[in-house]
């Protein structure tokens, strides 16, 4: 028994792509940023049990939001009355999904006997399951967006500020929401495939065959005991975007070496001019905002602890003060983004963190960036 190809649908950049294993070993070949990677993580995500933990909404192909965003928009407009059609087939053609398709022989039949899609199946056929991350309830899924959605639109203020822009609370989509959300309502969920609807694929784009619309998912893990997946991680410089470990040897993220260059060259903090006047003005007033709500907000608190009058001391008068440096503001994973599409045209905005960058094209521009850094640096700019 082995496996022959596997076909991966809506997993990042690959929206239908087959993948051949060869009997010992296969080998990806392509440019930067043709979705290498992302192969390699597909495969890890869905068959390795322990990591579809990792899978995320940056793993959803970043076009298929704006589909799954107008079916949020269809939840939030329906009359509570009529309901809109609370059904999988919906979201199909737009979840991450991998097909695993397997030869196995007669010898191999007590190990994959709950893989058989029919009892007429032969030796000669191939078997197949698919693992698709899919909501695991859609009617609670449907149910706690729509109030979360809704109790944000009542929260929000309704005037304008005088910079004539409004705070939007979250979720202000569906996307929005299940960047919070998205383990407690969605599983992968494993389906059998059909051997006689397996089709090769056409111009180089895998055609994976449609999940009819009664099918019932496995109630088992499909490859329990028939494989084990080992996984090296990259040692370039740079962990590939499901790596823990973000220590390499001397290599620096786009985001840390931005980080290092704000810190020395452009904290407003640090020797401001006129033209940081403004920024340190919003910084100022957001941290009074935010001191008067912690006050409010631990005043029951504070007060108790205030009345316990220690023997040999007054009551203590206690205080909270917070602390907004602006160089927090780039201290996370996500704070370089890199945009699909220009800003300026009309489509939904579509942005990924760094780390879904091709391996290369991060040593690059790390390298670039590193140079204009040495540069700054001895300038003195």
């Amino acid at each position: 028994m082995k496996i022959v190809f596997v076909e991966i649908q809506n997993f990042r950049r690959l929206k239908s792509c087959r993948v051949e294993i060869a009997s010992q070993e296969t080998i990806l070949v392509g440019a930067n940023n043709s979705g290498k990677t992302s192969a390699m993580d597909a495969m890890i995500l869905f068959l390795k049990k322990s990591r579809r933990k990792d899978i995320a909404t940056t793993d959803f192909t970043l076009s298929n939001w704006s589909h799954i965003n107008q079916i949020g928009t269809q939840w939030t407009n329906a009359d509570g009355d009529n309901k809109p059609d609370l059904v999988l087939g919906q979201w199909l053609s737009y979840l991450p999904s991998i097909d695993v398709w397997l030869e196995a022989n007669d010898t191999d039949i007590h190990h994959i006997i709950h893989l058989l899609p029919t009892l007429d199946w032969k030796p000669d056929q191939k078997l197949g399951v698919r693992l698709v991350f899919a909501p695991k309830d859609i009617e609670k899924l449907y149910k706690e967006f729509r109030d979360a959605y809704q109790s944000a639109r009542g929260t929000e203020p309704t005037a304008f500020r005088e910079d004539k822009r409004i705070l939007s609370l979250w979720p202000e989509s569906l996307r929005d929401y299940l960047d919070r959300e998205l383990h407690r309502h969605f599983k992968v969920k494993a389906y059998i495939l059909d051997p006689t609807q397996c089709s090769d694929p056409y111009n180089g784009v895998a055609k994976p065959q449609p999940l009819p619309a009664d099918s019932e998912p496995m109630d088992r893990e499909p490859f329990d005991g028939l494989f084990k997946i080992d996984v090296i991680s990259a040692q370039r410089g740079f962990s590939d975007p499901k790596t823990e470990d973000d220590s390499h040897s001397g290599f620096a993220s786009l985001s840390t070496q931005l980080r290092q260059y704000f810190s020395k060259h452009l904290d407003p903090s640090e020797s401001p001019d006129a033209s940081d006047i403004e920024a340190l003005q919003a910084i100022e007033a957001a941290k009074t905002v935010f001191d008067e709500k912690l006050k409010s907000s631990f005043a029951p608190a504070i007060g108790e602890l205030e009345g316990l009058n220690y023997p040999g001391f007054s009551d203590p008068q206690i205080s909270l003060t917070s602390k907004i440096n602006p160089i927090d503001s780039l201290d996370h994973k996500t704070a370089v983004q890199f945009n699909v599409l220009p800003e300026d045209t009309n489509s939904m905005h579509l942005s990924l963190p760094e780390k879904y960058n091709g391996l290369g094209y991060q040593n690059l521009i790390s390298m670039v960036f590193s140079l204009i850094r040495f540069r700054d640096e001895w300038m003195r700019v």
